[in-house]
């Protein structure tokens, strides 16, 4: 089994909502609600937890009321707080999942597993990535955006074990979705998956006609 962890330390200032960003809603549900919902309902962790920090004190105290686990880091940036967060969850093999892909669903958080499991064979990490051109194709300004036209989801199967060590091998799965390729960082993208949702119940309301 492995463990899930989302991060929610990020400020996420370039929302400019004044709302800590996991704590956004849309389509009535919180981000944050929405990853933890898809975690659990994949059923492929023995646990879930969420890196926090002193930027997200009501995701803190959101996320314990609901009962996960949540694990303090300063906030002094993603490398840092991943880094205190494999230390904690070692020697565990751990899906780190950002607060801010709303769109996940537990279908697809399967298949994510199944996917990084066979690439991380023999390696400490493996990341899913998304085509640079599909994601701009979204609306989407990828984060980070590295070698031939990918950028990184922020997802990442980690050996805790050996991760928390340094610097890793890391390799990468292509999986141009959209709730893996959109991370929700501005009111443009949040625009995005409000639409997207929309389309998304518009279709299930037709499939029940």
């Amino acid at each position: 089994m492995i463990t899930a962890a989302v991060m929610c330390g990020g400020r996420g200032t370039r929302m400019e909502s004044g709302t800590e960003k996991p704590m956004t809603e849309l389509a009535g549900r919180r981000f944050i609600e929405r990853v933890v919902l898809a975690l659990k309902e994949s059923g492929r962790f023995e646990k879930i937890v969420a890196a926090v920090s002193p930027s997200t004190p009501a995701t803190k105290r959101f996320l314990q009321s609901t009962g996960i686990e949540t694990i303090d880091t300063p906030g002094a940036g993603y490398p840092q707080d991943l880094s205190i967060l494999l230390e904690k969850v070692a020697p565990s093999r751990v899906l780190v999942v950002p607060a801010d892909v709303p769109l996940l669903t537990a279908e697809t958080v399967s298949e994510i597993v199944d996917k990084l499991a066979a690439a991380a064979v023999n390696a400490p990490a493996a990341s899913i990535a998304i085509e640079k051109s599909f994601a701009e194709g979204l609306g989407v300004t990828p984060s980070v955006a590295f070698g031939n036209d990918l950028c990184h989801s922020g997802i990442t199967l980690f050996d805790a074990a050996r991760a928390k060590k340094g610097a890793v091998e890391e390799r990468y799965v292509i999986m141009n979705r959209a709730e893996v390729a959109l991370n929700v960082n501005t009111k443009r993208e949040k625009e995005v998956a409000e639409s997207l949702v929309k389309r998304a119940n518009d279709l299930a309301g037709d499939a029940r006609l």
